[in-house]
Formats: structure tokens, C-alpha cells, sequence
């Protein structure tokens, strides 16, 4: 086994007393798994949980080979709080894909979404090729290529990256190619109804976050008939290919600068970017292309220095409304010679969720988009594709960041989503002014799946959790009843330690 892979093995399970519901009460079926309380079998498990179970279910690593080599996927559960009330179980993935999952349950107590735990045991498991599930890392090695001579062009710093990546794919794939060619959504949905039989439960009910919604919807897809009630945040194209992302996300972010660029012009008596939206423009391209070719340095009010250049001003002009004052002052500064407010470094504005733990998971996230998207374009159609973002969204080209990550990816593609209509009941979420997962993904997965989608009107992704319209959420889980339109996206006040 190669070095560089450290693996993240799960812990010995430890077997515990059977927790039983009133007489009264639609007790949870026998599964016959053993439990155990999490904290005492996993180091790192949070302290004050002392709710959550922990146990392996075992599934096929190949599910059209079912007789063949097994693997084990970690998953928990806090029964429901009111267990007279119980109407089954809640899956949960917090997205990635490459997060884990296995910590939601207890993330998911201390948000807006509690009381779905009231008649729900609460189900998070790690995926496969995750965490507790057999995660494992490749790190990046220095054979894998060079970085590029100062004052090399922006179309050789690109091929150099690709060919980098490409080299990087073949050695990393060649740990285990069996499992890694098995790291699809398609197989994480199937592994979803493995839990299900394991728990002994005739339907599930779902909840996920970015792409736990595409985990959702392929589930959805082909196990309808198990499905309770699924509710999906955040949502994924139903059109999936790193492209689609890209280009999604590039459009979602000019979209919002160009928002941004109106918002400043209505105010240039206090920032003077410009008079106009088109002269707000200019004047950031401007200066984003002035900083592309000189970066300058700055010494912030921490004392610490740090150098701005063309992408660190893109990632402060794709910050959410909340945080323009900021923008603004950033632009000005940096125009003038002054101290910006903004590093472009920020953890991710208006991301106050659940905040999934990522361990073992970023490979298993490349494997993943890799085998789901099938084909990746060659070095020179990868290039093209990049002119065109470019052209089209100078300033936000690279979109999500993933376009050479399937450079030269050597394995076979999966299964694919194929996605279809279903009838159990399915609420979408999607949020006004989001450019990780723009709206109009939830309303193309709407036209392809079905359900319903609520609005809300905020940018901060996945972020259902925090507002106090998650009693839509709640209700639709517990009821089924769905809900269009759309819900105030402030956070809410009654969470602790929550901004606002």
C-alpha cells in the first residue's frame, strides 16, 4: 500500500443495551444491529453527544456482484424525541460529495431543523470511500508535474495544470482501482437501501445538502417505492458534468457582481466606484486586470501581509449582499492604495450551517464527480471550454474550481444518474441568490423529478438549517405537505452562537 494514502479505518463497535419505546409507541423494527454509544467508540466523537449510536452495516462493494468483496459504511442514530409519535427514519448527507455524514444527526439537534427529530430517528452514515467508511487521501506528489516559468501564458499555465492532474489521477486511482471505480452516486444510493434493509424499515425518509441532493434524487429515481418523504437543500443540475458546474456557477457569480455593480452606482456619493452599473463594471474589470498583471501587497490592520491579485478581487466580488459595504470598500481600496476590509480568504460568507467534518473524503469527492460524469474532455477541449467561460465571465472563469480535476481520469465511467419522475413526496429548496448551487438547479431538477420548490431568499448555500422558515421543512417531513413560494432568509436569533 503506497504511503501516501493514509487511511481512516472505522473503530471496533462495541455492543449496547437496546434502547425500547413505550408500550405504546410504533417501536423501531428489530434490525439486529449491534449499537453503541458514539462517544465511546470513536476518539474524536463530540463530547457533550451523548445521544448518538454508532454501528457498520455491511454492503457489496460491486452491488451487481453482491457475493463479492464487502465494505463497511459507519453509520448513527438519535432516536426520535417523542417516540410515540415516531413515523420512521430520517437519512441525511450533507453533501460534498466526500463530506462526512455520520456527525449530522447531532448537528442537525442544535439547528432550526430539530424537531424533525421529534418523530424521526435521526440516520448519518459516512459514505463510502469516506471517513469512517474506508476514507482515504492522495495527497499531491511532486512527480506529478511543475509549475509553470514565471511569465508563462495563461493557455501554458493551463496545459501544464491538466497534464499535472492527469498524472496525479493515474497514480492516485492505481491504490485501489476495484473501490475507486466504484465511487459513484449511483453506489452510495444503493448502499442508502442496504441501510434501510439493515434498520429493517420498509421506507426512509432523506435529507440533503448540495450534493446529497443529487444522492437524493438518484435514489429517488430508482427506489421510489421506498422513499417516504425527501426534502433536498441546496439542489444539484439535474444535468450533471463538471462543465454544467462550472459554467452554473461562473453565471450564478456574474450574475450577483452584476447585482452588486447596481447597488454601488446607487451609492456612489459614499463609495465612488461609479456613477452607472456599467461604470461600476469597468472600473472593477479594470482594476482586475491591472492586478492579474501587478499583484500588490498590503499590510492589514492584523499586521499580517498579504498580496491581492486578479483572483483574489474575483473571490471578493462573488461575496453575498450581506457583506457589499465591504466589497465596496475592498474595490476602493485597492484602486487607491489603501487597506481593503476584505482578504478574499473569508471562510464562506453567510455559511453558518451544518458544518460536516471532511476527513478521508476529497479524493473520494474527485472519484465521485469523475465516474458520475463519464468522459472528460482532452487537454485542448478543456481549453476551449475555459476560453469560453472566460470570454463570456472574465472575472469568474473558474466557476467552482473543479475543471481540470477529471483531467485524463483513467477508469471507466459509472453508472450516470439516470433520473426520473417519482411520486413519494419531495420538497426542493433553492436560495434566491446563491452561486454554489444557483435556484434554477432546483427549478430544471423540479421539471425533470417533480416536487415542489420554496425559495429562500438569502445566498448562503445549504443554509435551510438556519432560517426560521425550516418549519416548512419540518412540517413537510412530518405531514408531507409541500411548500412553493418563498420564506425570509435571515438566520435565525434563537440559535446559539448564530451570527445576527
Amino acid at each position: 500500500m503506497p504511503s501516501s494514502f493514509p487511511l481512516y479505518l472505522t473503530a471496533a463497535m462495541l455492543a449496547a443495551p437496546a434502547l425500547t419505546a413505550p408500550a405504546s409507541a410504533p417501536a423501531a423494527p428489530d434490525s439486529g444491529l449491534s449499537w453503541a454509544p458514539c462517544r465511546s467508540v470513536h476518539q474524536e466523537w463530540e463530547k457533550e453527544d451523548d445521544r448518538s449510536e454508532c454501528t457498520t452495516v455491511t454492503v457489496p462493494l460491486d452491488h451487481a456482484a453482491p457475493a463479492g468483496r464487502t465494505i463497511g459504511i459507519a453509520i448513527s442514530r438519535i432516536r426520535a424525541t417523542e417516540p410515540q409519535r415516531r413515523r420512521g427514519v430520517l437519512l441525511m448527507n450533507p453533501g460534498g460529495p466526500g463530506n462526512q455524514g455520520i456527525g449530522m444527526p447531532w448537528s442537525l439537534t442544535q439547528t432550526t431543523l430539530k424537531n424533525v427529530g421529534r418523530d424521526h430517528d435521526l440516520i448519518g452514515f459516512d459514505p463510502r470511500g469516506v471517513g469512517l467508511s474506508g476514507g482515504f487521501e492522495c495527497p499531491k506528489d511532486a512527480s506529478d508535474g511543475v509549475v509553470p516559468a514565471p511569465g508563462a501564458s495563461a493557455e501554458q499555465r493551463f496545459r501544464a495544470e491538466y497534464q499535472t492532474e492527469a498524472h496525479a489521477n493515474a497514480r492516485c486511482t492505481g491504490y485501489d482501482r476495484e473501490l475507486i471505480s466504484r465511487l459513484n452516486t449511483r453506489a452510495v444510493a444503493d448502499d442508502m437501501d442496504d441501510i434501510r434493509v439493515a434498520l429493517g424499515e420498509k421506507k426512509i425518509s432523506f435529507f440533503g445538502i448540495s450534493w446529497g441532493t443529487a444522492l437524493g434524487a438518484v435514489y429517488r429515481s430508482h427506489y421510489d417505492r421506498n422513499v417516504d418523504r425527501m426534502l433536498l437543500d441546496s439542489v444539484m443540475p439535474p444535468e450533471f458534468s463538471v462543465e454544467t458546474m462550472e459554467r452554473g456557477t461562473s453565471a450564478a457569480k456574474q450574475a450577483g457582481y452584476e447585482d452588486f455593480a447596481a447597488w454601488a452606482a446607487d451609492r456612489d456619493g459614499t463609495y465612488h466606484l461609479g456613477r452607472t452599473s456599467r461604470e461600476v463594471r469597468d472600473a472593477a474589470l479594470s482594476l482586475w486586470r491591472r492586478l492579474g498583471e501587478h499583484p500588490v501587497t498590503v499590510k492589514g490592520p492584523d499586521g499580517k501581509t498579504r498580496e491581492y491579485s486578479d483572483g483574489s478581487l474575483s473571490v471578493i466580488l462573488s461575496y453575498q449582499r450581506p457583506h457589499w459595504d465591504e466589497v465596496a470598500r475592498s474595490v476602493a481600496a485597492l484602486r487607491d492604495g489603501g487597506v481593503p476590509p476584505l482578504t478574499g480568504e473569508e471562510p464562506e460568507h453567510e455559511s453558518w450551517g451544518l458544518q460536516p467534518d471532511s476527513s478521508g473524503g476529497l479524493f473520494m469527492q474527485r472519484s465521485v464527480l469523475c465516474n458520475d460524469q463519464g468522459a472528460a474532455p482532452d487537454a485542448d477541449a478543456a481549453w476551449r471550454l475555459k476560453r469560453y467561460r472566460a470570454e463570456k465571465y472574465p472575472m469568474f472563469a473558474n466557476g467552482a474550481g473543479y475543471s481540470n480535476w477529471c483531467s485524463g481520469w483513467p477508469l471507466t465511467h459509472g453508472p450516470g444518474w439516470d433520473l426520473q419522475r417519482g411520486t413519494s413526496p419531495l420538497q426542493l429548496v433553492g436560495h434566491r441568490y446563491e452561486t454554489i448551487t444557483p435556484l434554477v438547479w432546483a427549478e430544471q431538477m423540479k421539471r425533470r423529478i417533480g416536487g415542489e420548490v420554496l425559495t429562500v431568499d438569502n445566498g448562503a448555500h445549504g443554509s435551510l438549517d438556519l432560517v426560521d422558515c425550516a418549519s416548512k421543512g419540518v412540517d413537510f417531513l412530518s405531514t408531507g405537505r409541500t411548500s412553493g413560494g418563498s420564506c425570509p432568509g435571515e438566520p435565525s436569533k434563537s440559535l446559539p452562537g448564530r451570527p445576527g
